[in-house]
C-alpha cells in the first residue's frame, strides 16, 4: 500500500493501481528507447509487476509501532516475501517471459536486505530465472537488464506520482525523487544527467528532459479513509467502507515550456 495522509485522513493507493500507472508510462515512452523484441511480455510485466500485493493490499493491516496503515516501505518482510513468491507465479501462470522480469525486480528490491530469509528468497528466485531463461530460449540477458532499467524507471516514476500530493514543491517531495531518478541518465537527452520530475501546477508534471512521446494523461485511483473511522471500527473496515476516487495528471510536459 501506499499511504499519504492529511489531518484527518489517510490516502491510500494500492500497489497494483500504482503498477497499472507504470505500464500506462512505459506506452508512451519515445519509440527509441522501446525494442520491439518481446515488447508484449514486457508491457505485461510492468503492468503486473506489483500483483504480489494485491492480497494484502485487499485487507489493510496497522502498524502497531506507527499505528498507521503498513505501507510497502515497512511490511513485515516475511510476509512480503511470501507475497512476492506468490506474485510471481501468478504472473508465471499468464506469460513466463512477464515472470522472469518480474522475479529479477524482486530479487533486486530483496537484495537490499542483509536478513537470512532475504537471502534464501533471492536464492530460490535465481533458480526460477535460471529456468525459465532455459525454458524461454532467452540467449542472453542483456535485453532483459536493459527491460528492468526501464521497468525501475516507470515505477520509480508512478511512485512519484503516488507518494507526493498533487502540485507538490520540490521541499515538499519524497525525499528519494529530488534529485532524480536512479539508472535515468540514458533516458535523458544528452545522456549524463538523471532524469529530473517536478510539478508544474497541481495537474501537470515536467521534466528536465522528457522521455515521452506526448503529453497524456494518467488516472490515480484512491481511497480516503477517515482517521476516525479507522480509530472506531480498525483499518481494514474503515477502508473497506469508504467509496474510491480518483485525480489525473498530465505527464510529459518539458521544463523549458
Amino acid at each position: 500500500m501506499i499511504l499519504r495522509e492529511d489531518s484527518e485522513n489517510y490516502i491510500l493507493i494500492t500497489q497494483h493501481d500504482h503498477a497499472y500507472i507504470a505500464g500506462e508510462l512505459l506506452s508512451h515512452f519515445k519509440k527509441e528507447f522501446i525494442a520491439v523484441e518481446h515488447f508484449e511480455s514486457f508491457k505485461f510485466a510492468v503492468h503486473q509487476h506489483d500483483r504480489a500485493w494485491v492480497i494484502p493490499d485487499s485487507h489493510p493491516l496497522l502498524n502497531d509501532v506507527t499505528q498507521k496503515p503498513f505501507t510497502f516501505l515497512d511490511f513485515p518482510e516475511k510476509l512480503k516475501l511470501y507475497f512476492y513468491k506468490l506474485g510471481i507465479e501468478q504472473v508465471n501462470q499468464a506469460n513466463s517471459y512477464a515472470a522472469l522480469l518480474c522475479s529479477m525486480h524482486y530479487s533486486n528490491l530483496a537484495s537490499s536486505s542483509a536478513s537470512e530469509t532475504a537471502r534464501q528468497f533471492i536464492e530460490r528466485e535465481k533458480l526460477r530465472q535460471n529456468h525459465l531463461i532455459a525454458k524461454l530460449k532467452i540467449p542472453h540477458t542483456r535485453l532483459l537488464q536493459y527491460q528492468l532499467k526501464l521497468l525501475k524507471f516507470c515505477d520509480e516514476l508512478s511512485l512519484f506520482i503516488c507518494m507526493n500530493k498533487p502540485g507538490a514543491t520540490k521541499e515538499e517531495e519524497v525525499p528519494q525523487f529530488r534529485k532524480g531518478f536512479v539508472d535515468s541518465e540514458f533516458f535523458h537527452e544528452n545522456g549524463e544527467s538523471k532524469i529530473i520530475a517536478s510539478y508544474k501546477d497541481r495537474n501537470t508534471i515536467k521534466f528536465n528532459s522528457n522521455p515521452f512521446e506526448d503529453i497524456f494523461e494518467v488516472k490515480i485511483h484512491l481511497k480516503r479513509v477517515s482517521k476516525k473511522l479507522v480509530s472506531d471500527i480498525g483499518i481494514a473496515d474503515a477502508y473497506l467502507a469508504e467509496p474510491s476516487t480518483f485525480f489525473k495528471v498530465s505527464i510529459g510536459s518539458p521544463e523549458r515550456k
